[in-house]
């Protein structure tokens, strides 16, 4: 059976392209947003595609390295295809002090420009600090 070639996006309409690099534009030195929160921003709810592809195309003046493609609902990462446009965009993120994890992934409750609006860079998790004590050897749990 032969594979299908991945839906091609067509461009985006040129005033959601304004309105995505508007967005862009304030996104601070030593932040990351990733394309679907710049499409939500714009006004285009699930449009982290449309986001891709008016980034592709963006203005050289843009701040287009803070932008990366999200991996799960902690970590971004670089969405390039190009290894030296890629390696591009890392070093622009590490000369503003974006760290790295060791499998090139990037923290966007540490990094991240709309966690840090929020305040969600420094709350721990629900669980943290809570410690459960393990029974001791023969012992049962008591049920709280």
């Amino acid at each position: 059976m032969k594979r299908r070639p991945p839906p091609r996006v067509a461009a985006p309409p040129p005033d959601a392209a304004s309105q995505i690099y508007a967005v862009v534009r304030t996104i601070p030195r030593g932040s990351v947003a990733t394309y679907g929160e710049l499409a939500a921003l714009a006004g285009i709810p699930s449009g982290h595609r449309i986001a891709a592809r008016a980034m592709r195309d963006c203005p050289e003046s843009l701040p287009w390295h803070r932008v990366l493609g999200k991996k799960d609902a902690r970590r971004g990462q670089i969405s390039i295809d190009d290894p030296d446009h890629a390696a591009l965009q890392r070093a622009l993120l590490e000369r503003e002090k974006v760290a790295f994890d060791p499998k090139g992934f990037v923290s966007l409750a540490r990094f991240g420009w709309l966690s840090q609006a929020v305040g969600l860079g420094s709350v721990p998790g629900p669980r943290a600090g809570k410690k459960r004590a393990l029974p001791v050897r023969g012992e049962k749990r008591s049920k709280r």
